[in-house]
């Protein structure tokens, strides 16, 4: 949420990207839900990887939590499964109703090195690997720590 998704357009169209989407107002997981299904592919999401906007945790303990939030976390419970190290907090920032957060970028693990190393070239903040594709399946997300 802190800078422009332009940079990172641009960059995306030297590379074989997947599928691409930018996070807003259905959360990390309803975004990742919407492109695993659609692919037929489940994935594996590692929470210790997300980047996380300093005091996000401090005010979801403190219970200000969106409304919508609470309604990604419902939305994506058929598909999602927290490794039960996750706390509910966890799960709810996993699902936080952003109005312009970052972008979701899938592309083959064998580019992920280059694309992170070109995108920190850019001046960019984070690129960050969050997760990985596993196989082909129903669109089913496991997100362990």
């Amino acid at each position: 949420m802190s800078q422009l998704n332009a940079k990172a357009a641009e960059l995306m169209q030297k590379f074989p990207v997947n599928a691409c989407t930018d996070i807003t107002g259905f959360g990390l997981l309803g975004h990742l839900k919407e492109m695993t299904t659609a692919s037929g592919v489940d994935a594996q999401i590692f929470y210790n990887q997300i980047p996380v906007i300093e005091g996000v945790k401090d005010l979801a303990l403190a219970d200000i939590i969106p409304g919508g939030t609470k309604n990604n976390l419902d939305f994506v419970k058929d598909y999602v499964h927290y490794d039960s190290n996750l706390s509910e907090i966890d799960q709810l920032i996993m699902n936080d109703a952003q109005t312009s957060g970052g972008l979701l970028i899938s592309l083959p693990e064998k580019f992920k090195d280059d694309f992170i190393r070109e995108y920190n070239l850019k001046g960019m903040e984070t690129a960050v690997v969050i997760g990985k594709i596993l196989v082909k399946g129903r669109g089913e997300i496991n997100v362990v720590p």
